[in-house]
């Protein structure tokens, strides 16, 4: 999936969160649906930088706006304040690791009365891909390193 590139203003709102508002549709620009936070939030996953500073968050959706919540230490690392323009660089993930900050992120802001019934079960979508393909032990990092081709005194090559 492409990456996005915006420039938004930060804004500080509902409850003092500071989001930058998103220019687009996230379902529209990446044909997917939105993962559900918890029964009654949902978002599209995301990773990208800020200013140029990376950071993992979600696009929420409220009051008929998509936006992006900007925390206060990405706020500092990225060097802006209420007012500023950031330069906004994301793409969507289905990464675990996004969602568990995703769902930290979601609870300072209002919830919906109810949440999407389309949305994207991730915790459920990975434990059915588990039980479809349950992981296989890694192999030895020795097993997959490439021979090391070496001369012997001689001047002869040969493996390790």
């Amino acid at each position: 999936m492409s990456k996005a590139r915006f420039e938004a203003e930060l804004i500080q709102g509902h409850k003092g969160v500071t989001v930058v508002i998103v220019p687009f549709d996230p379902e529209q620009k990446w044909s997917q649906k939105p993962v559900r936070l918890d029964p009654r939030r949902e978002g599209w996953l995301i990773r990208g930088t800020a200013n140029g500073v990376r950071f993992d968050g979600y696009i929420g959706y409220r009051w008929n706006r998509f936006f992006i919540i900007i925390e206060r230490d990405l706020r500092e690392a990225a060097k802006v304040s209420v007012g500023d323009v950031l330069t906004m660089v994301i793409e969507p993930t289905m990464s675990m690791r996004v969602l568990v900050r995703a769902r930290a992120q979601s609870k300072v802001t209002t919830a919906p009365k109810k949440g999407r019934a389309d949305a994207i079960d991730l915790e459920k979508s990975n434990s059915l891909l588990t039980r479809i393909a349950p992981a296989v032990p890694p192999a030895s990092a020795k097993a997959l390193r490439p021979p090391v081709r070496t001369r012997d005194r001689s001047g002869r090559s040969g493996s390790k």
